[in-house]
């Protein structure tokens, strides 16, 4: 198996370009905790907030519980393996991964109902380029098309 076909996910996308396959990010935010923990900092913004001698812009402090939670829900999206490895969207209860596996298909772009499926549906939004990906998959092969592949995400 290639680098190309082990990497592609059931549903067509390309594991590297998926943020939540980024481990160098997860690795910063972990650190970025740790580190936040360790200088107990959650005591330094609340003092902070309430400082209001040396700049109104101290405020913004009120809100660091608000920056943890989501720093918690970053680290919460990291995927720690691939596609075809177990990884990706919620592990096991993929439903495309487990439509495709149950259907004995290599991938979505071997179905014929790929254009109007319901567990497609919700990767569009994040993933504009899906359909087009599917179809290159299907004409150029799973070990060929990723160097033809377009962006991941709207914003790239």
């Amino acid at each position: 198996m290639t680098d190309d076909s082990r990497l592609t996910s059931y549903c067509g996308l390309y594991c590297k370009d998926c943020i939540p396959s980024r481990t160098d990010l997860y690795d910063l935010a972990a650190r970025l905790e740790a580190v936040l923990s360790d200088l107990k900092f959650e005591r330094y913004a609340e003092l902070k907030a309430g400082q209001t001698y040396w700049s109104a812009s101290n405020a913004v402090f009120k809100e660091y519980q608000h920056f943890i939670d989501v720093l918690h829900s970053i680290r919460g999206v990291e995927c720690r393996s691939i596609c075809r490895e177990g990884g990706g969207w919620k592990g096991e209860r993929c439903p495309v991964r487990n439509c495709a596996i149950g259907r004995g298909l290599a991938g979505c772009w071997d179905c014929d109902e790929h254009k109007a499926c319901r567990h497609l549906e919700p990767l569009l939004e994040f993933h504009p380029n899906l359909a087009y990906h599917l179809e290159l998959i299907k004409t150029e092969g799973i070990d060929k098309w990723a160097s033809k592949r377009r962006g991941h995400y709207p914003w790239s």
